[in-house]
């Protein structure tokens, strides 16, 4: 019996683990439609958002490894939005169908567009761009700044103590070379932006290590990046990136999270110059909006389909009629949907439909 249930587990959690996978690649290849009839069925058949939370994070972070300066506030916004979910006390389902559709929004913009990833640079690359910043030696912090600092700095017998000035040194001196410089002359920001950006990322990358204050367990150079950013910028932008890498955390997440530093870089100079990046245009605001109008509607729909392809996990109603439609496809399916609630009229109460589904799933809410 012991045995039997061992290998129920492993089942269990290998299938979760590729419907993790599956959810992914759904929402990295900017697939609203598929991304959230996946994310219904992990509700349904998991019975557990961990394994959203999860995806939901790990997606930040690919996302973080390739936006733009034009596109970061459409990322700050993502990561807002999941802090709340993840908070919340309740699994709302708009706000997932939603999250899910920026995502997939940002991520269909990179791959109708892409640019250079974070991450894919050799070291040998990525250390001759930075060369110039860590080879000046007249980069120093004033004594108020070593005070600033104290508690992200190692301890000055440390080993590091000098690089970590001169980091910190290197961070400032690049965030501030943007001062003077306009939001009209947008491609000289998006450089200065790039270059801190593989400056963080170099740093990451190599095996040098901070005991710091500010995360006292772990000597890992990740930890003294974020409390450099953390001292720069209390703002609730950078607290919610460092509460979504922090969430539940691991040392084996540390791969897949770092994509949420490496979009630190490019925050900072938004931060300064706000204005360069716009948020969601005029045509995302409308499928975000649509799909927040018909959430309700779309998920009692998926809920048919799953209950239907899973009867020995779900009882069966066979008055249900299943609404089949092969012919929709991403955004045009979901401006064009019109929803089939009841077999009987085709619209049913929405009213009704909302007490039920809220009797059967208590722990959904809409």
């Amino acid at each position: 019996m012991a045995a039997k249930e061992t290998a129920k587990t492993a089942k269990t959690a290998k299938t979760a683990e590729a419907a993790e996978a599956d959810l992914f690649t759904s929402i990295s290849n900017g697939d609203i439609q598929n991304s959230i009839m996946l994310s219904t069925k992990i509700i349904f058949l998991y019975e557990t958002i961990d394994i959203l939370e999860n995806v939901f994070i790990n997606v930040c972070a690919y996302i973080g490894s390739f936006i733009s300066l034009y596109d970061i506030s459409k990322l700050t916004d993502i990561y807002s939005s999941l802090k709340k979910i993840i908070e919340g006390d309740k699994l709302v389902i708009k706000d997932i169908y939603v999250i899910i559709s920026k995502m997939c929004i940002v991520c269909d913009i990179y791959n109708k567009h892409p640019n250079a990833k974070c991450g894919n640079m050799s070291i040998k690359v990525l250390k001759d761009k930075i060369s110039a910043q860590f080879n000046n030696n007249d980069l120093k912090l004033s004594h108020n700044g070593i005070m600033r600092f104290d508690g992200v700095l190692p301890p000055h017998d440390h080993e590091n103590y000098g690089l970590a000035i001169k980091i910190v040194a290197i961070i400032i001196k690049t965030i501030k070379s943007t001062d003077d410089i306009s939001v009209d002359d947008g491609d000289t920001l998006v450089d200065i932006a790039n270059k801190l950006r593989h400056i963080i990322d170099y740093i990451l990358r190599t095996k040098y290590k901070f005991e710091t204050k500010f995360y006292s367990s772990d000597n890992d150079n990740a930890w003294f990046l974020w409390g450099v950013f953390c001292v720069l910028y209390k703002g609730d932008i950078f607290n919610d990136a460092f509460w979504l890498y922090n969430y539940e955390y691991k040392k084996k997440y540390r791969g897949k999270r770092v994509g949420i530093l490496w979009s630190l870089p490019i925050i900072s100079i938004y931060s300064h110059k706000c204005d360069i990046s716009k948020g969601w245009n005029a045509k995302e605001s409308v499928v975000i909006a649509k799909i927040e109008e018909i959430s309700i509607h779309l998920y009692n729909e998926l809920r048919r389909k799953i209950i239907k392809e899973n009867p020995d996990k779900f009882e069966k109603n066979a008055t249900i009629k299943e609404r089949t439609d092969d012919k929709y496809e991403g955004l045009k399916y979901i401006l064009s949907y019109v929803p089939v609630i009841s077999s009987s009229n085709g619209c049913g109460s929405g009213n009704e439909t909302i007490t039920k589904f809220k009797e059967e799933i208590r722990h959904i809410s809409y």
